[in-house]
């Protein structure tokens, strides 16, 4: 049985091979996270750029820097746990060994299959993240929550309030991501649709994650209070900005990224991708913007699902606001789509999530199609 905020729906209209989000436990076959040479050594697999940070058949994804830049957290399912938990872990800023990791959540976490997802760590120490649990075994998980609590300690939280919820005269936000801090007593993100979907009739089931609101959360006088950005229906990313009072935000289908002042609710367009195709998880730091433009996206106001945007990635651009410079990240060896570029706090580096694109047999005889993998590796571009 699937939770509320989590529709079940068999389409054959759509055939992306990976639909990104929180697959709980689909596909669930996973080699080491980082190899054996990854724990026998304190440099990258390959220092050649752009650099590969992970290695796993599993899901490595949602990275997020540490204030000061020192590294980065990430979600990672790890092999040969039999809760099959997505925990948090920690890399050096340039690649390596990990260093820290945290999978159980509460005592009884063994018997549980926990996950932590989409971490926010503030510059005080603080923690925001998404903590889900469900017995083993479930599709998707039975409780969620927005939890606060520290980097080196996450499993001592406070849990804000449970998902999927409801804000009036808003559509159920059944998932959240693109967490982060707007600054001491304040976070932004990015409210989702959640459904579970099989692409074809004999086709496992997969997550679809889309866009609903961008949302800033007060966490004053110790109450947590939602409230939706005022334009931004049917988003497709957000960010915070140099200050409080500013976030960033993208539109489904829409090249266009904008900026909007909290306090008064001024919007103003930043930056329009143009003919390079449809912008989102965007992130800036400074006068340094990052997106996902282009690639295999696609946004259609689906009968049942409503306006949804399906999304396997794109191509990762890096604008200079200064002066209005676009520089598209070079792709790995292997041709992949990227999800969720985050700059460095410096602005000088970008870590971002790489689903590799493979050739496989189509529906129709002799005829190859291209699909993206399920599961993705992290990948750093630049110096931190």
């Amino acid at each position: 049985m699937t939770p509320a905020g989590v529709r079940l729906r068999c389409c054959c209209a759509h055939r992306f091979a990976a639909l990104l989000g929180f697959a709980w436990l689909l596909g669930c076959e996973h080699s080491e996270p980082f190899g054996s040479r990854s724990f026998d050594s304190d440099q990258p697999f390959n220092s050649s750029p752009p650099i590969q940070l992970t290695l796993n058949r599993g899901p490595d994804r949602r990275a997020a820097w540490l204030p000061d830049g020192s590294g980065m957290l990430y979600s990672t399912q790890l092999p040969g746990r039999s809760d099959h938990d997505i925990c948090l872990g920690e890399l050096p800023p340039g690649g390596g060994r990990q260093r820290a990791l945290t999978c159980d959540l509460s005592p009884t976490g063994p018997q549980l299959t926990e996950a932590l997802e989409s971490a926010a760590p503030f510059d005080d120490g603080h923690l925001a993240f998404v903590a889900g649990t469900s017995p083993p075994g479930a599709i998707t998980p039975d409780q969620q929550a927005l939890a606060i609590s520290r980097v080196d300690d996450p499993a001592t939280r406070t849990e804000l309030f449970s998902i999927p919820y409801t804000i009036p005269g808003r559509r159920m936000h059944g998932g959240l991501s693109q967490l982060n801090w707007l600054g001491p007593d304040r976070l932004v993100y990015l409210g989702e649709a959640v459904n579970l979907i099989a692409p074809c009739a004999s086709c496992e089931l997969d997550t679809l994650r889309s866009g609903l609101d961008a949302v800033w959360v007060s966490l004053a006088n110790g109450t947590a209070t939602r409230q939706v950005i005022p334009g931004s229906d049917n988003a497709s990313g957000v960010s915070p900005g140099n200050n409080p009072d500013e976030v960033y935000y993208t539109l489904a289908g829409d090249t266009r990224v904008y900026r909007q002042l909290l306090a008064t609710g001024a919007v103003s367009q930043v930056h329009d991708f143009g003919p390079a195709g449809v912008a989102r998880d965007v992130h800036v730091i400074g006068t340094q913007l990052t997106a996902v433009v282009g690639g295999r996206v696609h946004f259609v106001d689906d009968p049942t699902l409503g306006p949804t945007q399906w999304d396997s990635g794109g191509l990762i651009h890096v604008i200079d606001l200064a002066n209005g410079s676009d520089v598209i990240l070079d792709s790995p060896p292997q041709p992949s789509l990227f999800r969720r570029p985050r700059l460095s706090p410096s602005g000088a580096a970008v870590v971002a999530e790489a689903y590799p694109l493979m050739i496989t047999p189509g529906p129709v005889e002799g005829i190859l199609d291209t699909t993206v993998s399920r599961v993705g590796d992290l990948f750093l571009f630049g110096q931190p």
